[in-house]
């Protein structure tokens, strides 16, 4: 990669992001494609977000990326959100639109095409464990989709009921319960697909998981993971032994890496190169 006075720039807003594969991700692909662009991560206090944000101006930042914990703080800094960000009431993606700094959501379509790539059917009950922005993303897309019945299981009942409360929409349900393992097996039993949307078991604390066992799991049952370092995390491993579907946070992490690049620089970049450098880092 070669930096000079016409690089222009992209980032990365979270705290942390020393795990995040992102800068590797985005730096490959845009060499690749031959765009003069540089992809930098940055650790933002919350004290500081505004002041991170009010930057993408300053030093005219084309965009950026928000992760965790960041991502419905952000939303009063912006100009302007996209309906699906407005929807889901998270923005991960920015964009730098002539000065105008208008926020996104593409969580909820990188998973959604994550379960289409894997022929996953998009019907029945889903169990979300944890009720953060990535569940609201998640579960806003999903219930467009067509699933029916939408369980929040969290060891925070207030911000479940709140997420649960926000979604009941006419042609679904939505609930919420405090997490517990009477409660998550109860619930586990009756759902078709169950997600960890939490931060439960990604690097380094790769030996732990948010729920103790999965054995009561009906046969068709897929499990997902939305954390992509490690791809086999614990949580997936008691799936994978149970001979049920499981989905990593991978495919979700491109999709939603491809999109980025698509509302910054208009682009669609190939999807199986960009697989295959993120494989190769976490082998």
């Amino acid at each position: 990669m070669r930096i000079n006075t016409d690089t222009q720039y992209l980032g990365l807003f979270g705290n942390p992001v020393a795990h995040s594969l992102s800068p590797l991700l985005h730096n490959y692909i845009l060499q690749e494609m031959g765009y003069n662009y540089i992809y930098l991560p940055f650790a933002i206090p919350r004290e500081r977000l505004k002041d991170a944000v009010n930057a993408i101006r300053g030093l005219n930042f084309r965009g950026v990326n928000v992760t965790i914990p960041h991502k419905e703080a952000v939303i009063p800094y912006l100009d302007d959100i996209s309906p699906a960000a407005a929807a889901c009431g998270a923005v991960n993606v920015i964009s730098n639109e002539n000065g105008r700094l208008r926020g996104y959501n593409t969580d909820g379509a990188g998973f959604i095409a994550s379960l289409q790539e894997a022929e996953v059917p998009l019907q029945g009950r889903a169990l979300f464990i944890g009720a953060g922005g990535a569940a609201r993303s998640l579960a806003v897309s999903l219930a467009a989709e067509g699933i029916s019945q939408l369980d929040f299981i969290d060891i925070n009942l207030p911000r479940a009921e709140a997420l649960a409360d926000s979604l009941a929409l006419s042609h679904i349900s939505a609930a919420a319960y405090l997490m517990s393992t009477e409660k998550f097996t109860e619930l586990a039993s009756l759902c078709n697909i169950i997600i960890n949307c939490t931060p439960v078991g990604m690097y380094p604390a790769i030996d732990e998981s948010p729920v103790a066992a999965l054995d009561m799991l009906q046969p068709g049952a897929v499990v997902c993971d939305i954390i992509y370092n490690p791809l086999h995390t614990r949580f997936l491993a008691m799936g994978q032994a149970r001979g049920l579907k499981t989905i990593n946070g991978l495919s979700m992490f491109v999709h939603q890496a491809a999109l980025s690049l698509e509302i910054w620089l208009g682009i669609k970049p190939l999807l199986q190169p960009m697989k295959e450098v993120l494989r190769r880092e976490l082998a």
